[in-house]
């Protein structure tokens, strides 16, 4: 919904959401929101005046309005990452600046809490003396590369790809010991 066509309607709505989203005790009631954008209102001050009166039946014309206002404000005002690691970009440059080197510290320690960069994504070494049996090592293989919970389908070919690699270690070895006996028989 655009702005209203009536600008001092537009600007009653306007007021409305301020007056909600400071949080104040009513920055702009109704019945103030309503002589600020221009209205005149007999009576004022006084229960029942003109000026709430009128105003409760303005509120009711552009209530529509008032609605759309807030939700451009919520989504105006809505933190994502990028936008806090954007500020903490600016703090820590300016931390840099003053030679405030502990405040640049924790500004880059929030914009990778933020962006959820961390200790958490750290290799994982798995316990494999806790393993009882081959189902264990292909889930803590898989768990090891951040497959935290996987389904029997994913452990079995865990178990087949360790199988592959074991053999292919079990070659190498061989072939090395081949070149170590070799190597003292010619001597």
């Amino acid at each position: 919904m655009p702005a209203l066509e009536n600008p001092r309607h537009e600007r009653y709505a306007q007021l409305i959401v301020e007056g909600l989203a400071n949080g104040d005790s009513k920055p702009y009631s109704q019945s103030r929101a309503y002589i600020a954008a221009g209205y005149t209102a007999k009576d004022l001050g006084k229960r029942g005046g003109s000026a709430q009166a009128a105003s409760s039946r303005l509120l009711f014309r552009v209530i529509h309005r008032v609605r759309e206002i807030q939700q451009i404000a919520a989504r105006n005002a809505a933190e994502t990452a990028e936008k806090m690691a954007r500020e903490l970009n600016e703090i820590q440059y300016e931390a840099r600046a003053d030679k405030a080197h502990g405040a640049a510290v924790a500004a880059v320690l929030g914009k990778a809490k933020v962006l959820n960069i961390g200790a958490e994504q750290q290799h994982r070494v798995p316990d494999f003396q806790q393993a009882n049996s081959m189902e264990d090592i292909g889930r803590k293989l898989l768990q090891s590369v951040g497959f935290d919970s996987p389904d029997d389908a994913s452990i079995r070919a865990a178990i087949e790809a360790n199988d592959s690699f074991i053999a292919r270690l079990e070659r190498i070895r061989d072939s090395a010991q081949g070149l170590t006996i070799d190597l003292k028989m010619q001597k």
